[in-house]
């Protein structure tokens, strides 16, 4: 996975405003991923650590509430989506 595909927009550019709280969470999870490497020497994303991302959440101050977190599930098994090539 490119390091660069974790990385948010500048200015915003690209994301609804009403999308932008969910964004920027996950960017500030996008280091909480569940990766396993696999046989052919291939590696597959499996999903969010949640214990993980909670912390960081909290460390950034992310106010995370049930509807927040269900747009990052939205987020999260889109990147999921696209980096297993699903």
């Amino acid at each position: 996975m490119p390091a660069d595909s974790l990385t948010p927009p500048e200015n915003n550019e690209g994301v609804w405003e009403c999308n932008l709280p969910a964004v920027e969470a996950f960017f500030d999870a996008a280091t909480q991923f569940k990766r396993i490497g696999l046989a052919d020497g291939s590696t597959r994303s499996l999903g969010l650590d949640y214990g993980g991302a909670r912390a960081a959440w909290d460390l950034a101050g992310v106010e995370m509430n049930p509807e927040l977190f269900g747009q990052v599930q939205i987020i999260e098994h889109g990147a999921l989506a696209e980096w297993n090539g699903n």
